[in-house]
């Protein structure tokens, strides 16, 4: 009877500290000036666009294959998206042992589409101009753009946001649409025997409606010393994720802009 007792008062007080935590993880989002209403979905980047310059290099270090390197980053930056918007408002996340939602993942990127836009200086997006390449006068003619393009996602399938925020009770889509890791040799210095890398975030954020909240580039910069996947992660997830973050609250809350200029 006593051992009844003593494992019964063990069970309260995990039930309380459980209770207390979920309560907490509510009021978390509940109390934050940043908060948005509704989840927000984060899908991530087709196993196809992820494009790395420095696979080789992780390869020595970790013995990795191509496909463990890039389900590696996928994921963690899935899961510290995940840890940036838990505290503006709940999360449904795709990384799920649920073959439903498995199921779910390849309907939306057989319902989406991609394309490059422009990234202007106002981080608003640009249709991408109509092609002026062709014959012109006999002559082959090419149109050379140096602007700056990011991946952006385009919904092919009308259905596809009302289907997932029914099922989900999802009001914000973040959809990760590529991911590049690229050496910048332009930065090279010889003192130190190093350059910069770049990771870079294609994403797209609409609201359950198709409206782009935000879409564009979340970049970081590391340095060609660190080829550590966990190094790497550490040190350039955090502040994409949280850029994005930001994008989102701003955006979908235009009244937090004025108060952040003031």
């Amino acid at each position: 009877m006593h051992k009844l007792k003593n494992n019964f008062l063990l069970f309260s007080i995990q039930f309380v500290v459980f209770y207390s935590t979920a309560q907490e993880g509510t009021r978390i989002y509940k109390d934050n000036p940043l908060a948005v209403e509704g989840k927000i979905m984060i899908i991530p980047f087709e196993p196809l666009l992820y494009m790395s310059e420095i696979d080789f290099k992780i390869n020595q270090i970790t013995k990795w294959n191509f496909d463990q390197i890039r389900e590696n980053f996928r994921k963690q930056l899935n899961m510290q998206l995940k840890l940036k918007f838990q505290s503006i408002a709940p999360v449904v996340s795709f990384y799920s042992d649920s073959a439903k939602m498995s199921k779910d993942l390849f309907y939306i990127y057989n319902s989406t589409g991609l394309s490059y836009d422009l990234i202007s200086n106002s981080n608003e997006v640009k249709k991408t101009p109509a092609s002026q390449n062709g014959i012109k006068n006999g002559q082959l003619v090419v149109e050379v753009n140096t602007e700056k393009k990011f991946m952006s996602t385009r919904i092919n399938d009308s259905k596809l946001l009302s289907y997932l925020e029914k099922k989900y009770d999802s009001h914000y889509f973040v959809f990760i649409n590529q991911m590049d890791i690229k050496n910048n040799m332009e930065s090279y210095d010889i003192a130190s025997d190093t350059y910069q890398r770049e990771m870079a975030v294609h994403y797209s954020i609409l609201d359950k409606n198709g409206k782009n909240i935000s879409s564009g580039l979340a970049k970081a910069p590391f340095s060609s010393k660190v080829d550590d996947p966990k190094k790497i992660v550490a040190q350039t997830f955090p502040p994409i994720a949280t850029f994005i973050a930001l994008k989102l609250s701003e955006l979908s809350k235009p009244e937090l802009i004025t108060i952040q200029k003031k």
